[in-house]
């Protein structure tokens, strides 16, 4: 049996994705829905381990790709080299610890650093718990989580981030630049105006926003080389 010499390096790169075995984390009050971002389908994101089945087309040489389905993500601690490092990860004297770990998500669970096959198998399953899912397990404990998954269907509908960056692409062979430019500024003004409105009539918590709508379209990662005419 193989076993952890805690050294942390997993960890420091950055949290799991949530299965939907993973669920219960969050009805025991282990995982706060402050503690997750969603990264929603269509955002590029690294496909490390999961085989090519969550890219949307072949990925880059760096492993980079769009996403095709949602994934719900640890936050990152904002802390440490990497700004995805997990923020349960502990470090006492050149040791380390998680602080869940009785409770940690499936992927924490699988994963060892010298025989990946368990967490590849993991991720190749595309079994990841989806905001709908969460939010519909969460109403047994959480009043407003039938409200979270309103907003977070009312938003994809609006501004979902596949036909952003659809419309990022197309800056590279428009021959009207400017009009698709405006149509990008007009979406993130939407998305924003969407997301400070939540905020002043009391709907969210900006310590949620995260969770239930994604993260801002100005704000996604775009990788470098790429759509940016």
């Amino acid at each position: 049996m193989p076993e952890c010499r805690r050294c942390g390096h997993c960890c420091r790169l950055g949290g799991p994705t949530l299965m939907r075995g993973d669920a219960d984390r969050l009805l025991d009050g282990t995982l706060p829905p402050s503690a997750i971002v969603c990264l929603r389908r269509g955002e590029w994101a690294r496909h490390d381990g999961s085989r090519g089945t969550t890219a949307d087309g072949a990925p880059r040489g760096d492993n980079l790709a769009p996403l095709t389905c949602e994934m719900l993500k640890l936050r990152g601690s904002g802390s440490g080299p990497h700004p995805w490092q997990c923020p349960y990860l502990r470090e006492t004297t050149g040791q380390t610890a998680c602080a869940i770990h009785d409770r940690r998500p499936l992927q924490c669970r699988a994963l060892f650093c010298e025989a990946p096959q368990a967490v590849e198998d993991l991720l190749a399953s595309g079994d990841f718990l989806s905001r709908a899912e969460l939010f519909s397990r969460l109403a047994a404990v959480e009043p407003r989580a039938s409200l979270w998954r309103e907003l977070a269907e009312a938003h994809e509908e609006s501004c979902p981030a596949n036909a952003y960056f659809r419309l990022r692409q197309d800056l590279a062979t428009t021959p009207d630049v400017a009009a698709v430019r405006r149509e990008l500024a007009e979406r993130e003004r939407y998305d924003e105006a969407f997301r400070q409105l939540c905020v002043e009539r009391g709907a969210l918590e900006p310590e949620l926003l995260p969770l239930v709508l994604g993260r801002p379209l100005r704000e996604l990662p775009r990788p470098v080389g790429t759509l940016t005419k």
